[in-house]
């Protein structure tokens, strides 16, 4: 597959790629349009360069940008970039907190009761990376990527259909979304995107499998980054069985992808607008 695909030149942007383009270049056929859906990681450090290749050749002038991220990282961000020059974006941004209240809770619920203690004095106190820390440890690195992904599709699915009726309006186009590197909660939204288009498993794999090369330049501070959240460097991957074990578990817990799409309120007409806008 050609490099610019997942490499295009960006300089403060990493993992970007258009989707309908991964998805027909695998495919003897065009089956998706492509610059209508994009992913990436933050866009935070994007330079005016990046900013205007998004908004120009990428066509995003117009066009939507989902952010995943929760409080936690837009705080954290914030005081990381501390010599950032106020501008404004051409693009309309949906912010989306995907880690919501419901998941919040099921994970509080995994810790002792001592452990809840000390979160909950840590958040009172202000201490909120401390906090995540113990989430991270003692709950979310056990897990793993499979588990993390199961449990979103289960305490998520306010925030997934969200995310997912951005696609259904054409005046949104084209859409980019992105979390903080543009691999877990960004690669469930589009993964379930392809699966509600009918694309083949293979090629949604491959597509979630490209963050591997896509996130390689900036893997070293990744694994800093996931390691101060209480995490391992397993999280900085991105294996193509989570995708498939992901379709399994959507068959086994509740009969496949438009029945899950069902229970979280994208039924059948949202579905149909999907593909109607999407499919070549």
């Amino acid at each position: 597959m050609e490099e610019a695909i997942t490499s295009p030149p960006f300089t403060g942007i990493h993992n970007f790629r258009d989707v309908g383009r991964v998805v027909n270049a695998l495919s003897r056929d065009r089956l998706i349009h492509e610059n209508f859906i994009y992913r990436s990681g933050r866009l935070d450090d994007a330079t005016p360069a990046d900013r205007e290749k998004l908004s120009g050749r990428y066509g995003l002038h117009d066009g939507t940008v989902i952010d995943l991220r929760t409080k936690s990282e837009h705080i954290k961000q914030k005081a990381r970039k501390t010599d950032t020059i106020p501008y404004t974006v051409p693009w309309n941004v949906v912010y989306i907190n995907f880690v919501g209240r419901k998941f919040e809770l099921n994970v509080l619920k995994q810790l002792k009761w001592w452990q809840i203690i000390w979160f909950l004095t840590l958040m009172i106190c202000q201490f909120r990376m401390a906090a995540i820390r113990i989430l991270g440890r003692n709950v979310l690195r056990p897990k793993g990527l499979l588990g993390l992904s199961k449990d979103s599709l289960r305490f998520c699915q306010a925030e997934i259909c969200q995310a997912l009726e951005v696609f259904t309006d054409f005046k949104s186009y084209p859409v980019l979304v992105h979390c903080t590197q543009g691999k877990d909660r960004s690669g469930l939204v589009i993964m379930l995107v392809l699966f509600a288009l009918g694309m083949p498993l293979e090629q949604v794999k491959a597509d979630y499998a490209l963050s591997n090369e896509g996130l390689a330049p900036v893997r070293a501070s990744m694994i800093k980054e996931v390691e101060e959240m209480g995490m391992d460097a397993d999280y900085t991957q991105a294996p193509p069985e989570v995708v498939e074990a992901v379709w399994i578990f959507l068959l086994q817990e509740y009969g496949g992808i438009d029945e899950y799409l069902d229970a979280i309120g994208f039924g059948k007409e949202k579905r149909r607008t999907l593909r109607k806008l999407l499919l070549v």
